[in-house]
């Protein structure tokens, strides 16, 4: 790549066909812009024009984001042709981001190639943008998007986007809940589960007897539930009824607390094939807490493991930092 400076007054055709343009000289012609003979009069308006030569070997701008952007793509995912040389992956569906830094970083040193994401572990819905790509330059030599796509093939995926699975849900709560704070609630769980796809098989407010969560349970089992959503019992109470019954009916307990501000209370276990999420009480499922960050893992895996439900303590100041990525200049 070779660049020359021209004198606008005495350009000529062969001083602009086929070169590229790195400042913009107006809002209609644009830094990348491939100059053709038609451009002749407008950059004889400018005193002093900047462009490069592609040489063998070199790739227009656009052309590398559209090869990172398809290198980047997995299922799920739309890669969008360039707009001012960035190229963005679109989500096609709700569902689970992942994204590996490890190689995000690794493209990102590759030189003049950048690729920008999401957090890892978020959720959204389609049409989301997911990720972009670009070059620095107007144009980079092709070993370097050879490069970027061999560290994608050969390692990757970078980023996925898992989709959610309508899994088969059951509700059980153990509070004592007057009309507002049940109609309140059952809003809440509806809207929550209604987003993932959940199948809503039941909301049971039951007792905090062993008798009825035992009988809770059972329905939930009888009912192939493949998530429980259990509501009001303690996280700290060894001898919560919660527990007692889900070990006498075969379940196992898997993580008793999250890291994670608010709903540390927050509980994980097993039931067979079902998935068991534990919240303090009814009005967790009313605001933003540690169940809405696990939820899409639950959603998209299938499952509620202790490791998705450890690895959101980075990030987990949910009061604090929700929403927010900028410093507090105010």
């Amino acid at each position: 790549m070779r660049a020359h400076r021209l004198e606008g007054a005495t350009v000529t055709v062969a001083d602009i066909e086929g070169r590229v343009l790195v400042h913009d000289l107006g809002p209609d012609l644009r830094k990348g812009t491939v100059l053709e003979a038609a451009h002749l009069e407008r950059v004889r308006g400018f005193g002093e024009v900047h462009v490069v030569e592609l040489e063998p070997g070199d790739l227009h701008e656009d052309l590398a984001a559209r090869r990172l952007a398809a290198a980047l793509s997995a299922p799920n995912l739309e890669a969008q042709p360039p707009v001012q040389s960035q190229a963005r992956l679109i989500a096609k569906r709700r569902g689970l981001v992942r994204v590996r830094a490890d190689l995000v970083d690794a493209i990102n040193a590759v030189g003049f190639v950048s690729l920008f994401t999401l957090m890892d572990g978020q959720a959204v819905a389609e049409g989301e943008e997911v990720a972009g790509c670009k070059v620095t330059p107007v144009a980079v030599p092709s070993h370097l998007i050879d490069d970027t796509e061999r560290i994608a093939r050969e390692q990757g995926p970078v980023i996925e986007l898992l989709p959610f699975r309508p899994l088969r849900t059951f509700v059980v709560a153990t509070e004592r809940l007057k009309p507002k704070a049940r109609d309140l609630f059952r809003a809440a769980v509806t809207a929550k589960l209604g987003w993932y796809g959940a199948e809503l098989l039941a909301v049971r407010e039951v007792a905090r007897t062993s008798d009825a969560v035992a009988a809770a349970y059972r329905e939930a089992e009888e009912t192939n539930a493949e998530l429980i959503l259990f509501a009001g019992a303690s996280a700290i109470d060894p001898l919560d009824p919660a527990y007692a019954e889900l070990t006498r009916a075969g379940g196992l307990l898997l993580q008793l607390g999250a890291p994670m501000h608010p709903g540390s209370m927050l509980w994980l276990a097993r039931l067979n094939h079902a998935a068991v999420v534990g919240v303090a009480s009814c009005a967790g499922f009313g605001r933003s807490s540690s169940l809405d960050l696990l939820l899409p893992f639950v959603f998209a895996y299938g499952r509620a493991d202790a490791k998705d439900l450890l690895r959101l303590g980075h990030g987990g100041l949910i009061e604090s930092g929700a929403g927010r990525r900028f410093p507090p200049y105010s």
